[in-house]
């Protein structure tokens, strides 16, 4: 299984994000102590877990990737690459619940058969929410 670590620059927006639009649930959220917190402390998680579905999606902020990285840095904004893609959920649901400036293309039946919606998270990582829609492509 893959699961990406994604850099964040506020835990607490980017938690709401994956919560409230993509439709994710937080399974486990870590203080800088490496205490367990709980629902509502949000703000003072440095790492979370966040899974839907049968996927998962990890969040770590700048300074506590640095802690344990060297190729980072504290203060360091998170670098978007490529498109973190979620297969099997409803584009148009997310397009509903995201506000209309994240939404980079669609809800569209791409040539290979899949309903997407690009979108970017609040520090600019690119999601893409798909789902089958009409035969793929021989």
């Amino acid at each position: 299984m893959i699961v990406p670590n994604l850099m964040v620059t506020e835990m607490n927006r980017s938690i709401t994000f994956y919560r409230e639009v993509i439709g994710m649930t937080v399974t486990m959220m870590m203080s800088a102590d490496r205490d367990m917190l709980e629902s509502g402390q949000e703000s003072q998680a440095v790492f979370a877990l966040l899974v839907c579905e049968s996927g998962q999606l990890m969040l770590q902020t700048n300074a506590s990737l640095a802690d344990e990285l060297s190729v980072f840095q504290p203060d360091q904004r998170p670098i978007p690459a490529g498109t973190v893609y979620f297969r099997g959920m409803d584009p148009g649901a997310v397009q509903e619940r995201a506000d209309e400036g994240r939404i980079l293309k669609g809800p569209l039946v791409q040539w290979y058969g899949m309903k997407e919606v690009y979108l970017q998270d609040p520090d600019g990582h690119v999601i893409c929410i798909g789902t089958p829609d009409g035969p793929a492509p021989d």
